[in-house]
């Protein structure tokens, strides 16, 4: 009896060890398909706007709306397929362009921006000086970066893809 017993305890914890394991393969699984998502998505914003003359850019993509062309612009936020976006997030989408702009002046593109993760500040006209005045007109070289921000099965999750476009 005392063996039937502890035959039976061996096999139920071999089981819940093989179920933990495919729950937790399965969770994984899900944040793989997530993060691909995310990046796949990010990729076709990047493709997207090296397609775009890069002196649209930021007009095309910053978020204020008035310096849009009269046909309209995808601003700077977009939706992912398959994605939810963060809680609290302000549009309701997961994906944003990020430009080198400061939360006061949103529509200029300044040069004396402090940002080390966009290398600010930087000569964006090529002038050789790293001036004060809005650049949106004249910048030659636009760093920017595109986030992805979810939340999935393992929680909030969020990437960037980063690129410096250049006017040709």
């Amino acid at each position: 009896m005392v063996e039937v017993v502890l035959a039976t305890v061996v096999l139920m914890v071999a089981v819940l060890s093989a179920m933990g394991s495919i729950t937790a393969s399965a969770v994984l699984g899900e944040s793989t398909r997530e993060t691909t998502l995310a990046y796949q998505a990010a990729t076709r914003v990047i493709e997207r706007l090296q397609g775009t003359p890069c002196e649209d850019v930021f007009a095309l993509y910053n978020s204020v709306t008035s310096d849009d062309p009269a046909d309209g612009a995808p601003g700077a936020d977009f939706a992912v397929e398959g994605l939810s976006a963060q809680d609290g997030d302000r549009d309701g989408m997961a994906g944003e362009v990020l430009l080198p702009v400061s939360s006061r002046f949103p529509w200029m593109l300044l040069e004396v921006l402090h940002d080390n993760d966009f290398g600010m500040p930087r000569d964006l006209n090529a002038d050789g000086v790293v001036g004060f005045g809005d650049r949106s007109g004249d910048y030659t070289v636009l760093p920017v970066r595109v986030r992805i921000a979810w939340t999935g099965l393992s929680g909030d999750r969020a990437i960037e893809v980063e690129t410096v476009l250049a006017v040709r």
